[in-house]
């Protein structure tokens, strides 16, 4: 991807990216743990769309680490999204909340791999995602 105008790295003193820090680990954390949203015991399968996107406008200013996260995050849940409201179609066709609980226990598994990989501090990349934020 060409990139026009690219944000200033946040070098040390000897050329290296400075490690996240812990609330920085933190946040990007909360962001994949979002995920979790889309398991039908939680009432609010919104919250998994709304979170990664919040986190994303408030990173792109402040952490290049959480906005990377965020960035995955927001790209995977648009795409669990469409998942969910296919799933709901075909509960409603054939009678069965099974695809609906697919969806839900996918997108919570990759979720919480993403996030204990932030919680390391590592880089994120999801499997799949709509890439509508880069």
């Amino acid at each position: 991807m060409l990139t026009i105008n690219p944000k200033p790295a946040g070098e040390d003193s000897d050329g290296k990216l400075k490690p996240p820090s812990q609330g920085e680990k933190t946040c990007a954390v909360i962001i994949h743990l979002s995920g979790l949203c889309w398991l039908p015991i939680v009432p609010l399968p919104i919250l998994a769309l709304i979170i990664p996107f919040l986190g994303l406008q408030f990173a792109r200013v402040h952490s290049e680490f959480v906005e990377q996260h965020a960035v995955q995050a927001a790209n995977f849940q648009m795409l669990m999204g469409c998942f969910y409201a296919l799933s709901l179609l075909a509960t409603i066709m054939f009678g069965t909340p099974l695809f609906v609980w697919w969806v839900a226990i996918g997108a919570a598994l990759f979720s919480v791999w993403e996030a204990a990989k932030a919680m390391n501090g590592w880089a994120s990349k999801y499997p799949a995602g709509i890439k509508l934020f880069k």
